[in-house]
C-alpha cells in the first residue's frame, strides 16, 4: 500500500471523536443543497404512480455487464423521476434534519448530491441539472445541448456519456458525514456513492435500460463544469444511462 493509501485509511480510523463537530456543538450542515432564489425548478411526475416494470432481480444482476459503447438513447421524464427518487429520493422525512432514503447511509447522513446532464430526456432541454429530493424536483442549472459533449470529454468515456439519455454525477459533500462521524466520514461518501450506483442498475433494469458506471474521469474538469464548490463539494462518481450497444 503506498502512502497515501495508508494515510487515509488510518486517518478514518473509528472512533476519533476529536473530529466530530456534533460533539464540539457546532451547528448541523443542511441535508440538501440550498436553491437559489428565481431559479429555474421542474416539478417531476410523482414516482409512486409510475408504472415500474416487474423484473427478477436475479435478471438485471446477470445480465449487466460493462460495455465500451451505448446506442442513442432516449428516456421519458416518469422513467427520469423514477430513477431520482429510487436512488436519492426522500422516502421519509422525519423532521427537518433526519429523513430516509432508498439507499444505506452510515448514521443517515446522506452525503451524496444527484447532477444530472440530460442528453435525451422527455420534456426537459439537454443541460446540466441537479436534483432536489425534498420537492422532487430538479434545478436547472446550466441548458447547453453541447454538455453532452463536454461531460463525454470529461468523463473520459465520450462514446457513452454522448449517446446516454441521461448520465449522473453523484457528487461528494463530505460535510454531512463528517459532522456526525468524524474523519470516518470521508468513507461513507465513497461507500454510498456504490450504493446509490448499484440501485439506480437495478431500477433501471426495470425499464429496459443499461448503466455503464465511470469512476475514472477528469476530476477538476467535471468539478468546473458541474460547478461544483472544490472547497465544501467534490465528484465521487458517474453512471450514463442507455440502451446497450448490441453490435459494434
Amino acid at each position: 500500500m503506498n502512502d497515501i493509501g495508508r494515510a487515509f485509511i488510518k486517518g478514518t480510523h473509528y472512533p476519533n471523536y476529536s473530529t466530530v463537530d456534533l460533539i464540539l456543538r457546532k451547528p448541523e450542515p443542511p441535508i440538501e443543497l440550498p436553491v437559489p432564489e428565481g431559479a429555474q425548478v421542474t416539478k417531476l411526475p410523482d414516482p409512486k404512480k409510475v408504472k415500474v416494470p416487474k423484473v427478477p432481480v436475479t435478471d438485471i444482476i446477470s445480465t449487466w455487464e460493462p460495455s465500451a459503447f451505448l446506442a442513442r438513447s432516449s428516456i421519458t421524464l416518469p422513467e427520469l423521476s423514477a430513477l431520482l427518487w429510487y436512488t436519492q429520493g426522500f422516502r421519509v422525512r422525519v423532521n427537518e434534519s433526519l429523513v430516509l432514503k432508498n439507499v444505506p447511509s452510515t448514521g443517515s447522513r446522506y452525503p451524496i448530491e444527484t447532477y444530472f446532464v440530460a442528453g435525451e430526456v422527455e420534456g426537459l432541454a439537454s443541460g446540466l441539472y441537479r436534483y432536489i429530493p425534498s420537492s422532487h424536483s430538479v434545478l436547472t442549472i446550466r441548458e447547453d445541448s453541447n454538455l453532452p459533449v463536454e461531460f463525454g470529454t470529461a468523463s473520459m468515456n465520450f462514446k457513452v456519456v454522448t449517446r446516454a439519455a441521461v448520465t449522473f454525477l453523484w457528487a461528494g459533500v463530505p460535510y454531512r458525514s463528517t459532522w456526525a462521524l468524524g474523519d470516518r466520514g470521508y468513507r461513507c461518501v465513497l461507500i454510498e456513492a456504490g450504493h446509490t450506483c448499484q440501485e439506480l442498475i437495478m431500477i433501471a433494469g426495470c425499464f429496459g435500460y443499461d448503466v455503464q458506471p465511470i469512476d475514472i474521469f477528469h476530476d477538476d474538469l467535471i468539478t468546473q463544469i458541474a460547478g461544483l464548490d472544490p472547497e465544501t463539494q467534490w465528484p465521487v462518481y458517474l453512471a450514463a444511462v442507455g440502451n446497450r450497444q448490441r453490435e459494434i
